[in-house]
């Protein structure tokens, strides 16, 4: 047996360590090879440096806009060099939407994808009497007589979401952010944030200060909330006994959405780098996607679980009621300092949602920001302002 253990971070929900803790008990039956787990906040998800990771972990659960930061820093492997040429191209054709090609930056691969998720829709199907939205005005028609029974439409408008709701609604309203342009015009920009004040003034309440996890926890165990437009999606919450109740995910308003979702990547600093590129492809190959890992909480990043019947049975049909979202999912930036800016976008646009500041000032001082950010030489904390 080997007598190697490798040291991972993902984060604090089932979806994000069950399925791992799992598929490496069952690594460890094949190799003898040793995986341990620790895990950080979902804000520390996004937001936490990359860099620092890597120096503490061989294997890091991480988020594809911080693939300019390990294009520019090096401190994960180049996985093409590691995985075997065949095994790579499978991965490559089974990717869940735009999964891996959103962690190939300047190259090279520089984390597999593991998990698959964007902004979705989701109801409760014992309060849900009507047909599901397509549209944005079918959302509002909603709220307008979910209210009139004492009922709402929710969100999950913390600032973290904040930030992904406005780049869902960019990407839809024909103004998707990119590298090398501004950040939105005046006139996209306005009728975004117009949209999310209408959000704030006539879904539930409580929804600026939830994330998703807080939201579907809400949804799931109370009676108030019928409906939520768009909101990072979670299969946990489609599977029977998860909470006392489950929820019913379908395609966002309007289609388009942020890509989420996870990719595996291995630290630079690791002492055992081929065997943990090997645990890598191998926990994200479709037999294990589709078997263990998804049977144990996991929301697959390789389509082949996607389309697998067992696994649309396990989740009310998560796969297939949402596929038309992936498929068209919107990938973020991944320059270098990214993952600094959709941190402090998120901020500003939070606290204009609570403080009634104005829009075209916001927009106007973000636009700058985001030309500034994208000049800069090397990762910066510098504030903007």
């Amino acid at each position: 047996m080997n007598d190697i253990t490798l040291k991972g971070i993902t984060w604090d929900h089932p979806r994000g360590y069950e399925p791992l803790v799992a598929s490496s008990n069952k690594y460890y039956e094949i190799t003898g090879i040793k995986v341990n787990w620790e895990i950080r906040s979902l804000k520390d998800f996004g937001d936490q440096s990359l860099v620092d990771l890597a120096r503490k972990f061989d294997l890091l659960i991480n988020d594809h806009p911080h693939s300019g930061v390990a294009a520019q820093s090096r401190c994960v492997l180049a996985l093409e060099e590691y995985v075997d040429p065949h095994t790579f191209t499978h991965l490559q054709l089974q990717s869940a939407g735009p999964s891996f090609e959103s962690y190939h930056y300047q190259g090279h691969q520089w984390a597999l994808p593991i998990d698959a998720a964007f902004q979705s829709a989701c109801y409760r199907p014992d309060l849900m009497d009507v047909p599901v939205p397509t549209g944005w005005q079918d959302v509002f028609d909603l709220a307008d007589r979910l209210k009139r029974k004492n009922k709402f439409v929710g969100m999950a408008l913390c600032p973290t979401d904040c930030l992904c709701t406005f780049l869902s609604l960019t990407a839809q309203f024909g103004a998707p952010i990119r590298d090398a342009s501004e950040l939105v015009n005046l006139k996209t920009g306005t009728e975004v944030l117009e949209l999310m004040r209408r959000m704030r003034e006539e879904f539930y309440a409580e929804s600026l200060n939830w994330n998703p996890i807080q939201l579907y926890d809400h949804m799931a165990e109370h009676d108030e909330i019928v409906y939520t437009p768009l909101a990072f999606n979670y299969t946990n919450y489609s599977r029977e006994g998860f909470r006392k109740n489950s929820l019913v995910y379908s395609n966002a308003p309007g289609i388009t959405s942020v890509l989420g979702g996870a990719g595996i990547a291995v630290s630079s600093t690791c002492k055992n780098k081929q065997e943990a590129a090997d645990f890598a492809s191998w926990i994200c190959s479709k037999h294990v996607q589709k078997g263990i890992y998804t049977q144990a909480q996991g929301q697959p990043g390789n389509i082949k679980a996607w389309e697998d019947p067992l696994a649309n049975s396990l989740t009310s049909d998560f796969f297939i009621n949402t596929r038309n979202s992936l498929d068209h999912a919107y990938v973020r930036p991944r320059f270098l300092n990214w993952p600094v800016f959709q941190e402090y976008l998120g901020n500003t646009i939070h606290r204009l949602l609570k403080e009634e500041e104005d829009i075209p000032s916001t927009l106007y001082h973000l636009n700058d920001a985001y030309e500034e950010i994208k000049h800069r030489v090397g990762r910066s904390k510098k504030a903007f302002f």
